[in-house]
């Protein structure tokens, strides 16, 4: 465990951040509670509490998780990629919906499924997929349906959206209306039926499961790199793309944005919600940005990792945002600084 020392010095070097969060904080609690006559400014509510004391717990609580983490634990490795392909990029890897199994795919042209428990237990020096799906293109995207177990999503860079059933290893279905490489794909997490794509020829389309033509199509100005529907809300999506901005949208008004979120230097390489009024982005000029979706506005910015050129992933932990680094390490993030 990280020593009280070690602890100290990491609330050191973020001291400013803190003090900033402790002061709005401060700033949005209890601090003026009305007291008896219903007058602001007292000592204490009609609950007894001191002023400020819901403030004070919370930054207590936020002061918690920040240093409850200091690295990371390697649980396992997995050596990825073929005796016959020396190039092993994993673009994409990601679980099923209940976290038993997870999918990598990349430039090898291959979907590998491996089993979750089995990775972690078994100290092997090769892991064999417990199932191999051979694609036609090298894929930049995976997306599982949350509701059907078996069903995976992929995209490729000849612009096709595949359907697969990962248990008898069978594409399903394909989506070839893109004209481009398409850079991402997502299922919705309300309606197992309805999936979205984004691609470099600059649409987002809307696909569903009961047919292969789109069911809907967003145009764009600008390169697509990466689509994510709000998981909390039927008919919100969410994209970023070449043009440095991430374009909010619903479905049932595709003539204009519900708002356009500025502030990246380059291109915003990814999107995922936080809830159903939070989402993060990545962007290639080295930050991460938490948008409040009902302010309109950027609540905090993350620095420190490096991304200048790649995809180098994003994920979401609770109050905890990850990404990679073009230094070969994983950073973490806590949401509040």
């Amino acid at each position: 465990p990280e020593s009280i020392g070690a602890k100290k010095r990491r609330v050191y070097t973020h001291f400013e951040d803190l003090k900033n969060a402790y002061f709005d904080v401060r700033s949005n609690s209890d601090a003026l509670v009305p007291d008896a006559g219903g007058r602001g400014g007292g000592a204490a509510g009609s609950s007894g509490k001191p002023a400020g004391t819901d403030g004070l717990k919370q930054f207590t609580e936020m002061l918690c998780k920040f240093t409850r983490y200091s690295r990371f634990d390697t649980l396992a490795s997995l050596k990825y990629g073929d005796l016959y392909n020396l190039s092993s990029i994993v673009s994409s890897i990601e679980f099923d919906r209940d976290e038993e199994y997870f999918a990598t795919a990349g430039v090898t042209k291959k979907i590998k499924i491996f089993e979750y428990n089995a990775i972690l237990q078994d100290q092997v020096g090769v892991h064999y997929p417990i199932r191999e799906m051979a694609c036609k293109s090298k894929i930049s995207c995976l997306s599982w349906n949350s509701y059907v177990k078996s069903q995976i999503a992929s995209s490729d860079y000849e612009g096709i959206v595949s359907l697969w059933d990962a248990y008898s290893g069978q594409c399903v279905m394909q989506f070839d209306e893109h004209e481009r490489r398409a850079w991402s794909v997502d299922f919705s997490r309300t309606d197992p039926t309805r999936l979205a794509s984004g691609s470099d020829d600059t649409k987002v389309r809307i696909w569903s499961t009961k047919q292969k033509r789109s069911v809907a199509t967003i145009h764009s100005r600008a390169n697509i790199c990466c689509v994510k529907f709000n998981s909390h809300t039927a008919n919100h999506i969410a994209f970023g793309s070449a043009d440095h901005h991430i374009h909010y949208f619903d479905l049932r008004k595709l003539s204009e944005p519900l708002f356009v979120f500025k502030g990246h230097r380059k291109a915003v390489s990814y999107v995922k919600f936080l809830g159903p009024d939070e989402l993060v982005s990545a962007s290639t000029d080295s930050t991460l940005k938490l948008w409040n979706v009902n302010s309109k506005e950027c609540v905090r910015t993350f620095s420190g990792h490096s991304n200048e050129k790649n995809f180098v992933g994003l994920t979401a932990n609770g109050d905890y945002i990850a990404c990679g680094s073009e230094n070969n390490s994983v950073c973490t993030y806590y949401r509040s600084l």
